[in-house]
């Protein structure tokens, strides 16, 4: 059992409870899955270390003494050889590339393509959300660094975090959106993509939503560093 882990998810599930508790009538399905991801962790904690039954003493006769019998040595093992045989490619032959079909996305977004070369107006409020600090600490400059996909980079809780506050429970919008960027060339067009797909439509520049647009736009300019 490891405590410090379930004491960590016993608080989370506690300030959940009591943040529902305030207003019991307005209680989603979204709110009782993240309560429901708490207590899985809380679960895991538990049973992270299971204990063992204590061995049960078995009291026995001493066997008869034996003399060793010496075994014979074995045969020395020859090991196969491994050749490596290396696809032959014809010359002035070029290799086409396998193109994936793209898959549409059924969801209130509409997925349009944005270019570097349409650059979306932004108020002041919108362009602070998407200022780029420069991180000066070690953990600041580990948290930058970039990844591949960003569905396998978004953990449960932050996507059911992002698609309440920031995708207005939404799951499907959630979805088209980080596909959309997923498939997008640069951090220009992502940004584009955003400011006239979410930013206003989702109200970002609300001030309980600031912090949290902000965490997830620095993840979607990881996408493309």
């Amino acid at each position: 059992m490891d405590f410090q882990k379930s004491k960590l998810f016993l608080d989370k599930l506690n300030r959940e409870f009591a943040r529902l508790s305030k207003d019991p009538d307005n209680v989603v399905r979204l709110d009782i899955d993240i309560m429901a991801s708490y207590v899985r962790d809380l679960y895991d904690a538990l049973y992270d270390s299971p204990v063992a039954p204590a061995p049960v003493a078995v009291k026995s006769e001493p066997a008869p003494r034996r003399e060793p019998v010496p075994e014979p040595a074995p045969p020395p093992v020859k090991e196969p050889e491994i050749i490596a045989v290396i696809p032959e490619i014809p010359e002035n032959k070029p290799v086409k590339e396998k193109k994936e079909a793209s898959v549409p996305h059924p969801a209130p977004i509409v997925s349009t393509a944005y270019t570097s070369e349409k650059i979306e107006v932004m108020d002041a409020e919108t362009e602070a959300l998407f200022e780029e600090k420069v991180a000066k600490e070690l953990s600041d400059r580990l948290s930058e660094l970039p990844i591949a996909d960003l569905k396998k980079a978004i953990a449960l809780n932050d996507k059911l975090l992002y698609t309440r506050e920031l995708f207005g429970g939404q799951g499907t919008a959630f979805d088209t959106a980080i596909s959309d960027i997923n498939g997008m060339g640069s951090f220009a067009d992502a940004q584009n993509y955003m400011v006239k797909q979410c930013v206003k439509r989702f109200e970002w520049n609300d001030p309980k939503r600031i912090e949290i647009a902000k965490g997830f736009i620095r993840l979607v300019r990881r996408r493309f560093k």
